[in-house]
């Protein structure tokens, strides 16, 4: 079984109490442009074209899970790292545990990588249709046609232009950038596009001087591994819980 860890790495910065509740720390600040929040700024959401989740401070009172289910509205209340205190009457549709692995200075070494099958570049906002088809199909996670915007997105097209493999960033709490999104079309899989899409994106990451993080399923075995082989570790499990409010 992986180990979590909490050791910084020398590499490059990031304070670890930043990747507890990143959602929110993303929403109050790289991403405030983005958030939609209540009157007193106590809950927020990502427009739902970016983005489902939805976040609330750790401190967050009665009044503050009454705001959220405003700014939801009919959408799914998604929360990672949901308080402890939610109403009694809202009903806890779903809970997904996810690993969060963090890249330890073993990712940053050249020996890690490896040369790509597909040239990989940086795509962009003419690029979102393509993005969101090939989610569509590989099916990483939740992926919008405005989830570009929330940071640098790569890909890999094959001879004939089709996008075959992306890798991107998501949440950013401060100091560090969240690698997401990252899959290959089943056609194009076994070529080691992912292990390189998420290497060129910890290139990405680690020459601004934040450290790269990411979130697994659990369950997802395969992806842990490779991962791990990459020289990323787990920190903890974290929980992605759905809630439907009264």
């Amino acid at each position: 079984m992986p180990q979590d860890i909490n050791r910084p790495s020398t590499s490059a910065g990031g304070d670890m109490r930043m990747l507890d509740n990143p959602v929110w720390r993303s929403l109050k600040g790289v991403h405030r442009a983005l958030a939609l929040t209540d009157d007193r700024g106590r809950a927020a959401r990502y427009p739902a074209d970016v983005s489902p989740f939805m976040a609330l401070p750790d401190d967050a009172t009665q009044r503050d899970w009454e705001a959220l289910a405003r700014i939801a509205g009919p959408d799914p209340v998604l929360i990672m790292d949901a308080p402890a205190n939610a109403p009694a009457s809202w009903k806890l549709t779903r809970a997904v545990p996810i690993y969060q692995m963090v890249a330890t200075d073993a990712a940053t070494q050249p020996g890690k990588r490896r040369t790509a099958a597909f040239p990989i570049d940086i795509l962009g906002p003419s690029d979102a249709g393509e993005l969101r088809e090939l989610a569509r199909i590989a099916e990483p996670g939740p992926f919008e046609l405005r989830t570009p915007q929330l940071g640098t997105f790569i890909g890999a097209r094959n001879g004939d232009g089709t996008l075959i493999a992306m890798a991107g960033e998501r949440m950013r709490p401060g100091g560090w950038t969240e690698i997401s999104a990252i899959c290959t079309h089943p056609d194009y899989r076994g070529k080691g596009l992912a292990r390189a899409c998420t290497q060129q994106m910890i290139d990405i990451i680690t020459g601004r001087g934040e450290r790269p993080f990411l979130h697994v399923l659990t369950t997802n075995t395969s992806a842990v591994g490779l991962y791990e082989s990459m020289g990323f570790a787990i920190r903890r499990t974290a929980l992605n819980s759905v809630y439907e409010p009264d």
